[in-house]
């Protein structure tokens, strides 16, 4: 465990240095072999691929700073392009020049409402919701949601009523179902679409998700995926809990995701 947390630390540090398994294994003097496997039992993911995920976060934050669409790559420590288009949308959420432009030329609608939980955020675009929040503060909301899209059009808008409602109403012991538009690395979205198939009212495992996308080591990289869920609700990442049966960490907060998981169970209690 310490020694993948050692190259977890490392590949943070450094996302476009070079860091194939070869130069791991010179970084810290063990087998590359023994650094594969380590990562495979422990997160589930192989090095290459949580070095792909830490350079998509680099990317995002070149973009948003302005750099051009080669700039941005370049300095992520790939030569070319080609690994990101063909599957840009699923890792940015959007295109790479929207991205960039923050979200410049998208169009962003919200609504916000008082909930049981507190400040309920949700908002879409034109393909589906792509953003719920909670927070005890409105504007922190706001803030958040504008950060994120400087240069989006975004707006309050009764379009966003009719969803809103909904998820307002599955807090009051409702059932929920509701398009999204999300972005997020393949991994991301295999967990996902199997969390969208635990039935109301059950739950399941970090460990029952893993088996269950075929990973069955990839437990923590599971809940690394819960935590990254944009739209908790709709994609209900609460109703995935531990194996010892305690309920975990979650997004939103632990005493809110114990507030959901009694309201499915039909044991309401306030948060």
């Amino acid at each position: 465990m310490k020694l993948v947390e050692q190259v977890c630390d490392f590949i943070r540090s450094r996302p476009s240095a070079d860091l194939s398994l070869k130069s791991l294994e010179s970084e810290f003097k063990i087998s590359r072999y023994i650094i594969q496997r380590a990562f495979k039992d422990l997160l589930g993911i192989s090095p290459r691929k949580y070095v792909e995920e830490c350079r998509i976060l680099l990317l995002k934050r070149n973009l948003r700073r302005g750099r051009s669409m080669p700039g941005a790559v370049y300095d992520t420590g790939y030569s070319s392009h080609s690994w990101l288009y063909g599957n840009a949308e699923s890792k940015l959420g959007m295109s790479t020049d929207d991205y960039r432009r923050g979200g410049k030329g998208a169009r962003i609608s919200y609504q916000t409402a008082r909930t049981v939980l507190g400040w309920l955020l949700v908002a879409q675009t034109d393909h589906g919701i792509c953003s719920v929040k909670i927070s005890p503060n409105e504007d922190a909301l706001l803030s958040s949601l504008f950060e994120e899209y400087p240069m989006a059009s975004i707006q309050r808008s009764d379009s966003v009523s009719a969803r809103l409602e909904a998820v307002i109403a599955y807090l009051k012991g409702g059932k929920i179902t509701l398009p999204f538009d999300v972005g997020g690395t393949d991994f991301q979205r295999r967990v996902w679409s199997a969390i969208l198939a635990i039935p109301y009212g059950q739950t399941r495992t970090y460990d029952d998700i893993a088996r269950s996308i075929g990973m069955p080591k990839a437990y923590r990289a599971v809940a690394n995926a819960c935590g990254a869920n944009p739209v908790p609700l709709v994609i209900p990442c609460h109703r995935v809990i531990r194996k010892d049966g305690k309920i975990g960490g979650y997004g939103l907060g632990v005493e809110k995701k114990k507030f959901l998981l009694e309201m499915e169970s039909g044991d309401n209690k306030e948060v």
